[in-house]
């Protein structure tokens, strides 16, 4: 029997299909080892990766900052976390702490699967002596509703599935020093997530031989 029109284009039509995200035990295996060999002088601010959902189906919760002419990421997708203080026993607390004040996630009992150890903070276009700590938690199987602060303009939990599909992928104009590039990013409800917050969770993927969403060249 001949095949129908749409059902020969089903079989010659390549599909698209939605990238599988790593599982919770695929994560803490790849960030094992990570918090003992950290190194933790010069850092000056730490952000939290928080995973929740089921363990096959994870989210992970991104803010977009208020807009403040005093903030250098004014408005943009971040994660949760800031400056080390005084108060802070170590930059691991500080993305706790802020994590709480920013969206009212509460990490003291979220067991930490690792760190992405410390990157440069850039000044300019340049790395500086300063460096950023990342740590990844897992808060549980419920995606907890959050409560932003007056820092916060929005809060949301972006599936780890969306963040790899090449289909939300996208490019945003930068500029600096007058000339104007695009930088990677992936597109979620019409929010770029790029420059920093790319980088790490870039860094994150990679861990797993897993790559982020990336526009095509």
């Amino acid at each position: 029997m001949p095949l129908l029109r749409h059902e020969y284009a089903m079989l010659t039509q390549p599909q698209r299909t939605t990238p599988i995200a790593p599982e919770l035990s695929h994560i803490r295996s790849s960030l094992a080892g990570t918090l003992s060999a950290e190194r933790e002088e010069n850092t000056y601010a730490a952000v939290a990766l928080v995973l929740a959902g089921e363990a096959a189906d994870l989210s992970l919760c991104l803010i977009r900052r208020a807009e403040h002419e005093l903030d250098r990421w004014s408005g943009h997708v971040a994660l949760p976390g800031g400056r080390v203080d005084p108060v802070d026993a170590s930059p691991r607390h500080a993305a706790i702490r802020e994590t709480r004040e920013e969206v009212g996630l509460r990490l003291e009992r979220s067991p930490c699967l690792g760190s992405l150890g410390p990157r440069p903070i850039n000044r300019d276009g340049r790395p500086s002596e300063l460096s950023l700590s990342s740590y990844v938690f897992y808060l549980g199987e419920t995606l907890e509703p959050f409560e932003p602060s007056d820092e916060v303009a929005e809060a949301f939990w972006v599936p780890l599935a969306h963040l790899l599909d090449r289909r939300n992928a996208g490019n945003r104009p930068t500029s600096r020093n007058g000339r104007t590039y695009d930088s990677p990013s992936v597109i979620y409800q019409g929010h770029h997530v790029w420059g920093l917050t790319y980088r790490i969770l870039t860094q994150f993927f990679e861990g797993m031989q897993l790559r982020i969403a990336r526009p095509a060249k």
